[in-house]
């Protein structure tokens, strides 16, 4: 049984981030983020520990600053760019027409019609043109949830988050499932992309008909000779 396209589409992320993800970029994000992050926990700790401002035990203290610093660090990652710089392209229009253009993006979707035969090459190409945007955004947007996640650890620990207090209780995992689907459908987006790549490859490839017969090259009518021919 084939996996779906969450996890074809989580494969296709993991494999193929190298080649559209600038690994200076990449270093640059995770020691800047990281760095942040330190800084702010143990600024945490080492302040609380003085003046005892967040009013909890040490082990709470600790859990709370690392989950906030962890947060900030989560955040802040969202804000960097690692995406290799692609070449502007001119916008021409779509072959066919628009009624092509819908019928092959109808391809990528959760049960596609019937491929049309003239439709393959472009299909394929529609596919390997997802590909770099959708691991961009997945790279970019995955931060989102765990900087939530990790909001929402720290505001229990600290007890900030109570029955007491709802909103600081609910926002963190409301704003954690509605911008963590963001990144569930960018990664089935680019499932879909590799599952219809996938298909649409194991179709026989298409050969446009022969044109009509060409006309003799002799021209019908008289064949007499005009003076000085």
């Amino acid at each position: 049984m084939s996996d779906g396209a969450f996890l074809t589409g989580l494969r296709v992320f993991r494999a193929r981030r190298h080649e559209f993800l600038e690994p200076r970029r990449t270093r640059r994000r995770t020691i800047v983020c990281g760095s942040v992050a330190v800084i702010v926990g143990a600024a945490t700790i080492v302040s609380d520990g003085m003046t005892g401002w967040l009013g909890t035990p040490l082990p709470q203290t600790i859990v709370s600053a690392v989950a906030f610093a962890a947060a900030i660090g989560c955040f802040a990652a969202v804000f960097f760019r690692t995406a290799r710089k692609l070449q502007p392209q001119r916008w021409q229009p779509f072959p066919g027409g628009w009624r092509r253009h819908e019928r092959i993006g109808q391809q990528f979707a959760a049960r596609p019609p019937e491929l049309l035969p003239e439709d393959r090459d472009e299909v394929l190409a529609q596919a390997s043109r997802m590909v770099e945007p959708a691991v961009a955004s997945t790279d970019r947007l995955r931060w989102i949830p765990f900087g939530w996640l990790a909001t929402w650890i720290g505001a229990l620990a600290s007890g900030l988050a109570s029955t007491q207090s709802l909103v600081v209780l609910l926002m963190p995992p409301v704003f954690l499932l509605l911008q963590g689907g963001s990144v569930v459908a960018t990664v089935v987006w680019l499932g879909r992309a590799e599952l219809t790549r996938r298909r649409v490859e194991a179709t026989p490839p298409w050969t446009p008909p022969a044109g009509s017969a060409a006309r003799g090259a002799d021209p019908r009518g008289s064949k007499l000779g005009l003076p000085g021919d």
